[in-house]
């Protein structure tokens, strides 16, 4: 009998952020909503944030920030100052549980980072100004509207392995998508789906467990 090969955990710990460790409205009347905005062509709870094809331009970074609000004030029906209100309300707050996980992770030693399909306001709002704690303190941080590519390009787990000098298997990632986890998968990388109907704090300590880091 072959001798068992021995499980080797990852060191590095990749985050998708909204619908893992930041909850998201998921339509675009949530994110009205959550921005107090009344949008008159809004008028269901059905409208996914992909049924406007500029939102999936901006966050591949081929338009403008002037350019997307335009566009999402006319599929909307409201200003161009309201449609940046309701863009940022797609964004609510990080789910209870991550910090910790993220402290527990820390404090083994492991790297941590994120690979999100995002914008300039979000990136600005999630990683740069401190209004998201947790995903601040990440270390290895890539976003889509910055690199030109987005998830599920295979290029895009590409470049960020060559950019921190990663190897594939290396990396424990979650995502909520399953086509970005089997992108991420078919590139190497130890990749989990993340329900974010559920805690997701939860299942990511449940999945790093099976991959022998706690």
């Amino acid at each position: 009998m072959a001798p068992m090969t021995a499980i080797i955990p990852p060191s590095v710990i990749v985050f998708d952020l909204g619908g893992v460790v930041a909850e998201i409205s998921h339509t675009w009347e949530d994110a009205a909503t959550c921005a107090g905005v009344t949008c008159s062509n809004l008028r269901s709870h059905s409208t996914k944030l992909s049924s406007l094809e500029a939102f999936e331009e901006f966050q591949s970074g081929k338009i403008t920030l002037n350019e997307y609000l335009a566009n999402l004030a006319e599929f909307a029906g409201c200003t161009p100052d309201n449609a940046l209100r309701v863009h940022n309300g797609i964004l609510v707050t990080e789910y209870p549980g991550v910090s910790e996980l993220v402290g527990e992770i820390k404090s083994l030693g492991l790297a941590t980072g994120c690979l999100s399909n995002t914008n300039e306001p979000h990136w600005e709002m999630l990683a740069l100004s401190g209004q998201y704690p947790t995903i601040k303190s990440l270390d290895m941080k890539m976003a889509s509207h910055l690199v030109g590519l987005s998830k599920p390009s295979p290029a895009i787990f590409e470049l960020y392995c060559e950019t921190f000098e990663l190897d594939p298997e290396t990396i424990a990632f979650f995502d909520d998508y399953a086509v970005n986890v089997e992108a991420a998968q078919s590139c190497g990388w130890n990749a989990r789906q993340i329900d974010p109907s559920k805690d997701t704090p939860t299942q990511m300590r449940a999945y790093l467990k099976d991959l022998g880091v706690f």
